[in-house]
């Protein structure tokens, strides 16, 4: 299967990194790290709360729409598109390459619940429906979000809830695509699908500023359920069930939409330019994760153990600012990073 008519328009990857990709992967990357280091701080304060729950609820979904952008970006650039068989057999072996990652990581024993091996898989699901044409895959991703949660809700009433937290190899599966508390496969998989979508569309201004208004329509859409005692504030919110799957798209479709809308005007270069750090976080994404994971489970290690809630400034503010500036320097110096170099290295050859 090809996609001539995706790669006749010049699209902004042609002449090599789209910045707002880098800028919207980095902001994901940052926000996933604040997310997890939120532990060690103080959350008395309302709008504190508030703005950590933001946060932490942007960064998953924002990551898994970024990741459906790069495969989008792999199949429609005009430099060495990767499509139909290879395609997908990259992206399966790239799949299976996040688990192993995330599967190590876990060995850290940290707080952090590791994203890498539902991002895996969600890729390794995505990757067929990728090369479908547009209109089918656009409907397919609507049905994919609109069934999520009834997939969520009957997998947790058809399996021991004992499975949720279960170490067996069958169960860890289970947990990646349906029954985590935190990420899942078919609540990621829309994410991704859109993503691709975006891409094979130019990820233009029109297509950002759709991105923006349907993440607004989501917000409207969560702030009617709570009106009618449902959802943020209001009522328990399960992770995976409607109102959490509408604010995931609000938070994710608005915050993409806005980056790339900023990062595409003119006048905003400037900005764009002195967040330089950022997107060197974002094309060193898989690098950035990892140390940041390593660098918790330092300071869980290293020391008192109730050092980094004393001292949460110091702890959380010196991780986030060494994994920028690490990731910004290495990119400065050396370009590609260390974990993605690895990837390449084994998915590059594929034939």
């Amino acid at each position: 299967m090809t996609q001539h008519s995706d790669r006749v328009r010049e699209l902004p990857w042609d002449t090599g990194r789209d910045p707002a990709v880098d800028l919207v992967r980095g902001i994901a990357v940052i926000c996933m790290v604040i997310a997890h280091v939120r532990v060690w701080a103080p959350t008395e304060d309302t709008l504190v709360k508030i703005v950590l729950t933001l946060v932490n609820n942007v960064a998953s979904p924002l990551f898994a729409l970024v990741m459906g952008v790069s495969a989008g970006i792999v199949l429609t650039r005009r430099s060495r598109p990767v499509q139909g068989r290879i395609f997908v057999e990259r992206n399966l072996v790239r799949g299976l390459i996040l688990i192993t990652i995330g599967l190590a990581l876990e060995q850290l024993g940290t707080f952090v619940a590791i994203v890498l091996m539902s991002l895996g898989a969600t890729l390794m699901v995505a990757a067929p429906f990728a090369l479908l044409p547009v209109r089918v895959l656009a409907v397919v991703t609507v049905v994919v979000f609109a069934a999520g949660p009834a997939v969520n809700a009957a997998a947790r009433g058809a399996f021991d809830p004992a499975r949720v937290h279960s170490p067996a190899i069958v169960d860890q599966v289970l947990q990646w695509f349906v029954l985590s508390t935190h990420y899942r496969v078919v609540s990621l998989l829309p994410f991704v699908l859109a993503g691709v979508l975006l891409a094979r569309a130019g990820l233009t201004a029109r297509a950002a500023l759709t991105s923006l208004v349907i993440g607004i329509a989501a917000g409207v859409a969560v702030a009617a359920l709570r009106l009618a005692g449902h959802g943020i504030g209001v009522s328990d919110i399960v992770s995976g069930g409607v109102p959490d799957a509408l604010l995931d798209v609000a938070l994710a479709a608005s915050a993409l939409g806005a980056i790339v809308l900023v990062a595409r005007w003119a006048p905003a270069r400037p900005v764009v330019t002195a967040l330089a750090p950022v997107r060197a976080v974002g094309a060193l994404a898989l690098s950035a994760y990892v140390l940041h994971v390593c660098l918790i489970a330092i300071a869980q290690r290293v020391g008192d153990p109730r050092a980094p809630y004393d001292s949460w400034p110091i702890y959380a503010g010196g991780i986030l600012v060494v994994t920028v500036l690490a990731c910004w320097a290495w990119w400065r110096l050396l370009g590609k990073g260390p974990v993605e170099s690895l990837m390449a290295l084994v998915t590059d050859r594929m034939e």
